[in-house]
């Protein structure tokens, strides 16, 4: 995440909403013998919970938990840096669990309707990880790779107001195409930094 010295558009939600209060919490946590590793594993487990209420139609109750799972996201980095606990095994299991709630997130849009919904909840799930993977892809060969307009930030609010509006074949096409553009820029990009 950008810090608030180094403000990034693609953490616009980030930095206007969880920050607001994974800062405070990440403070408070700071006060007992709590590891950020900690954080990052109850944030996962929160996160796949949504999964389960947009596949019920809980969908205001999924947005809600999906808030509260993107806070405590950013609290275990907040917490890890303040008690100076900054480890690669932390950046790891957070990039690793983050994974995982997308998938269960676009999972749970899936089951609301497997029939209608397949091919291109497929698509989103595909290109979504697709975004991640290349980036990844991309830094273990030592290039920079955090271009591209559909982060993770962006790919939440999307899935969020999709909730919100009951518009859920439309979020799915909107996560799908996002993912492509933004995985074949960090292609190209990369391309161009490792010729």
């Amino acid at each position: 995440m950008s810090s608030s010295g180094n403000f990034k558009w693609e953490y616009l939600l980030t930095e206007l909403v969880y920050r607001r209060f994974s800062k405070p919490l990440a403070k408070f946590l700071a006060r007992f013998n709590i590891h950020p590793n900690h954080i990052t594993i109850l944030a996962a487990i929160i996160g796949i919970v949504p999964a389960i209420l947009i596949a019920t139609g809980k969908f205001y109750e999924a947005v809600a938990v999906i808030l509260v799972s993107q806070i405590l996201d950013c609290t275990d980095g907040d917490l890890a840096r303040l008690t100076g606990q900054v480890t690669r095994k932390g950046a790891y299991l957070d990039r690793v669990f983050d994974r995982f709630v997308d998938a269960a997130l676009i999972t749970g849009l899936v089951a609301l309707n497997p029939a209608k919904f397949w091919l291109v909840g497929m698509a989103a799930l595909f290109f979504s990880l697709s975004v991640s993977m290349t980036r990844a892809m991309a830094e273990a060969e030592g290039a920079v790779c955090k271009v591209g307009i559909g982060g993770r930030d962006t790919r939440l609010f999307i899935i969020m107001i999709g909730l919100l509006l009951g518009r859920i074949y439309e979020t799915l096409i909107l996560l799908a195409v996002l993912g492509f553009i933004t995985t074949t820029h960090r292609i190209v990009h990369t391309l161009k930094q490792l010729k």
